[in-house]
């Protein structure tokens, strides 16, 4: 049967326990089993920073609250991903003001420019174990085009009052300890995080605050019933009040349309075992974490116990079962080390709009989600889910975003499969040239 999600070429999503993040990330937090007839004020499908985050606001408020997880929490893109903790998207000030019109436009580059701190104020309000590094993340520019570029974001960021530079030269080599890159924008909003130790200990707090875990078990059907909704998972029925939607790009055929909204793009990672001091003290001596401004960026970081990861977008290619792609990025940038053990090889789905940015939706009167997090997941979405739960509260709040309809994107299968082919080419041959 052709997977609606993945490429044809595409290999399967390898199990979370091959990400490097497994290796420090902690217990799960408790499940319970449904009993065959729940009732509750508010379900949330999907416990991944979305979900979760909905789920503690909504515990925290009294509100009944069970939280369905199809596998387990953080399996996800967010125990898949890099760990960055960035504000807003890849887009600068200026273009999502011009995409959505002066009102939300300036919410959203507000409130999403500030969403970091929300994720700041959770580690120090609840004491989460997650290694946050508060070092601003280096986003390096590979050609003159995109300096240019970075520094007209860093101008524009600048005029706003954001604490954002540039940084240059050697500088930037005593960052890396590689001369790659001559100029690089420093966001001093973001950080670094273990993003499956974050979502486990956050999991654990919500459920300390009266949220409900049923993981292990997908959603099968979900249908009106009078002015509720009635939710099937596995032996079990739930009649909820409202539903809050946190299954970005792996809704699957739950809800079609919005599934359709995005389009999946794949994003993985090789990492090391943990290095020895003698090439931590020349990769990245300072401990800080690089993406660069390729169309398909390159991204390199360390995890608490010193594994170097290396990550790139795009699906996970049946054929890439060593580390020589790994191996090559790693040339790019120290053409003088060491041919490296790559122990870990994962990958996980991202969901990208038309137009670059996340969307809230609302397929049906009851239900709501954002969708579309373009690569931009932790900050965003922490915001994401603590506006969800308020507007499932019953909250009266201003959004950064309209709340619409859903909207397929345009020629989804042919984007994907053209995509996919593209990145494939673009991975191989212009992104070491």
């Amino acid at each position: 049967m052709l997977n609606t999600d993945r490429p044809l070429l595409s290999g399967r999503e390898p199990e979370i326990e091959n990400s490097m993040w497994s290796a420090t990330a902690g217990p799960h937090p408790p499940s319970t089993p449904l009993a065959a007839q729940e009732r509750c004020d508010i379900a949330i499908i999907g416990g991944g920073f979305n979900g979760v985050t909905a789920g503690l606001r909504c515990g925290e408020a009294g509100a009944k609250t069970i939280l369905i997880e199809a596998k387990s929490i953080g399996a996800g893109a967010t125990g898949r991903n890099a760990g960055m903790v960035n504000p807003g998207q890849f887009l600068g000030p200026d273009e999502i003001k011009a995409h959505l019109g002066a009102e939300f436009g300036q919410r959203f580059v507000r409130e999403l420019g500030g969403a970091p701190d929300m994720v700041r104020d959770i580690i120090k309000t609840y004491g989460i174990e997650c290694y946050a590094d508060y070092r601003p993340i280096i986003r390096a520019a590979h050609s003159a085009k995109t300096r240019a570029m970075l520094e007209a974001q860093t101008s524009a960021w600048q005029a706003l009052g954001a604490p954002v530079n540039m940084v240059y030269d050697n500088e930037l080599l005593s960052m890396t300890g590689s001369s790659r890159y001559g100029a690089a924008m420093m966001d001093n909003r973001g950080f670094t995080i273990q993003p499956l130790a974050y979502i486990r200990a956050l999991a654990n707090v919500a459920v300390s605050k009266g949220l409900r875990i049923a993981a292990g078990t997908p959603v099968q059907a979900l249908q009106p019933e009078g002015n509720h909704w009635r939710i099937r998972v596995g032996h079990s029925s739930i009649l909820a009040d409202k539903v809050i939607v946190s299954t970005n790009a792996y809704t699957g055929n739950l809800i079609p349309e919005m599934r359709d909204e995005i389009m999946p793009l794949g994003a993985f990672g090789f990492a090391t075992d943990p290095l020895p001091s003698k090439w931590r003290a020349k990769i990245f001596p300072q401990g800080h974490s690089l993406y660069d401004t390729h169309k398909i960026p390159l991204f390199f970081r360390y995890d608490p116990q010193g594994r170097l990861k290396v990550g790139c977008i795009g699906f996970l290619p049946r054929e890439m079962r060593r580390g020589d792609w790994a191996a090559k990025a790693m040339r790019y940038l120290f053409p003088d080390g060491p041919a490296f053990e790559w122990r870990y090889r994962w990958s996980g789905t991202l969901g990208q709009s038309v137009d670059r940015l996340p969307h809230l939706i609302e397929p049906l009167p009851g239900i709501l989600g954002t969708i579309g997090c373009n690569g931009r997941g932790i900050a965003p979405n922490t915001y994401f889910g603590t506006m969800l739960a308020k507007l499932a509260l019953g909250e009266a709040i201003d959004t950064p975003l309209p709340i619409r309809k859903p909207k397929s994107y345009p020629r989804r299968r042919l984007a994907m499969e053209s995509y996919d082919a593209a990145i494939r080419f673009y991975r191989n041959t212009a992104l070491f040239s």
